[in-house]
């Protein structure tokens, strides 16, 4: 059975590639076969229209063509083509004189370009009166030099006299080449690929189940006959099996039950931790900075043996008093974090929400002596959402502006409506962020503060509560020293 599945599956592996390049190349050549003819439809058309709307007038009013010498007549050519080429999906178009020299393009300096005989076989096929088509894959150079960007077909076509408006195919007057934007080409071919795969696969598949079953039935029937043979021969024997089997059974269930055992105390225990960490951690934490607290108070009353301890002893109470608060905040961070709240949503005015934020940390930052500049929208901006949770995300946009700006500097804040979003904006002229650091702003425990003024957890949970508002919030920075911008769009 093993070698039959295995060597099924290579087989229909096998079967699939062929069938889908043989269907590929199927659909290439009849793609590239239509591709050709339609480029020999437009070259016509060009052909007539060349010879309405440009030679018959300019013979008929100068009696000579000369596009290398007179302006006037190549720029009247250049318009035909122009407006007969608009809507064919034609990256390039090249004129060529029987002598191989370019005469026309629409890319003005491969003008009086001279491909030689030899340099190139479709164009010499051309001359010769024979179109002749090359398919331009992107890295390869065309012709002139030209490093080629998209998949191009590149197409040469005769081109004739026409006499009254008939074409005279007796007297060829050059050659045109046309480039074909093919990359729908590859979309086809891909898909004819796909298409060919899936249903060889589908139906190699369907023959390797059917025969599976086939073979797995007389399988069995084999098997039964055998084990019925044992049986008979063995019976004692397969007593004992059994016996064994069942006292192996029943130690395998007893070992399960021991694993399930300890993973459901594994659980308990961890979910004890979890429940009491804030309790356990936070409780001490508070303890030590009250102690802390209190002998600061207490300091002025201490006689101190030595002078450098009189200096050294405020200064470890006070870092012992900062690291512990700083520990506390860590750890309600780390568990808003975790536990985010369901958002209880509600009508909310943007400019109203924005002022009170404002209002309620200007006191505190008055000192700093920053400028904030307001510009609200002129209609009320009414949203859908958790008062509280926005009022937590303003707010940490709002003091992270503070931290990044220096004294005397300037905070804008901008409230507007476009479309059916409310977006807020929030700009700094402050410490900027570095462009390798853009892309990681809101990643968690992610900061650009120095060690001690953040935990990189502040902007991770701002982008989660706007996220479950169904809003976006993007910053961008033109570099360190240039200050920050930080957009929020939330849906009306």
């Amino acid at each position: 059975m093993l070698y039959y599945s295995t060597t099924s599956f290579i087989v229909i592996g096998i079967v699939c590639f062929v069938v889908g390049e043989f269907f590929s190349r199927i659909e290439k050549n009849d793609l590239i076969e239509r591709s050709e003819k339609y480029a020999g439809y437009i070259v016509d058309h060009i052909n007539l229209e060349m010879y309405e709307e440009f030679f018959a007038p300019t013979m008929s009013k100068y009696g000579y063509v000369d596009l290398e010498n007179n302006r006037d007549q190549f720029n009247s050519l250049d318009k035909v083509i122009k407006s007969n080429i608009y809507g064919f999906n034609l990256k390039k178009l090249y004129l060529f004189d029987r002598n191989g020299q370019i005469v026309y393009s629409n890319i003005p300096e491969h003008i009086g370009y001279v491909l030689e005989m030899g340099d190139n076989l479709q164009l010499d096929s051309a001359i010769r009166g024979i179109s002749a088509s090359a398919l331009q894959e992107p890295g390869m150079k065309d012709s002139k030099g030209v490093i080629v960007d998209k998949l191009l077909l590149e197409s040469y076509y005769p081109v004739y006299e026409y006499n009254k408006g008939i074409v005279n195919r007796e007297k060829q007057t050059g050659v045109m080449e046309i480039y074909q934007n093919m990359e729908e080409l590859d979309i086809q071919i891909s898909s004819a690929h796909q298409k060919a795969v899936l249903i060889t696969g589908a139906s190699m598949g369907l023959l390797f189940l059917i025969l599976l079953l086939i073979i797995k039935k007389a399988s069995n029937v084999i098997q039964l006959k055998t084990d019925q043979l044992v049986e008979a021969r063995d019976n004692l024997e397969e007593k004992v099996d059994a016996r064994t089997h069942e006292i192996k059974q029943t130690f395998e269930k007893l070992q399960e039950t021991q694993k399930r055992l300890g993973r459901s105390e594994k659980l308990a225990g961890i979910g004890t931790l979890a429940a009491g960490v804030a309790h356990e951690i936070n409780n001490p934490l508070a303890s030590v900075a009250s102690c802390a607290e209190g002998l600061m108070d207490r300091i002025d009353n201490v006689d101190f043996k030595t002078k450098d301890d009189e200096e050294v002893f405020p200064d470890y109470l006070k870092t012992i008093y900062d690291e512990t608060y700083r520990c506390k905040a860590i750890i309600s961070k780390l568990l808003d974090f975790s536990r985010r709240q369901v958002p209880v949503f509600d009508k909310v005015n943007v400019n109203v929400l924005v002022a009170n934020v404002v209002k309620l940390i200007g006191r505190q930052k008055e000192r700093e002596k920053i400028s904030v500049e307001l510009n609200y929208s002129p209609e009320p901006t009414i949203i859908y959402g958790d008062i509280n949770q926005l009022q937590q995300v303003f707010l940490n946009m709002i003091l992270n502006a503070f931290d990044a700006t220096a004294d005397g500097g300037k905070i804008k804040i901008t409230t507007t409506r476009i479309d059916n979003y409310a977006k807020i904006i929030f700009e700094d002229a402050g410490c900027g962020i570095a462009p390798e650091n853009l892309d990681k702003i809101f990643e968690p425990f992610f900061s650009t503060k120095s060690t001690g003024k953040g935990t990189g957890l502040g902007l991770s949970i701002c982008y989660g509560i706007i996220e479950e508002h169904k809003g976006k919030i993007s910053v961008s920075s033109n570099g360190v020293g240039k200050g920050t911008v930080f957009t929020i769009s939330l849906p009306v």
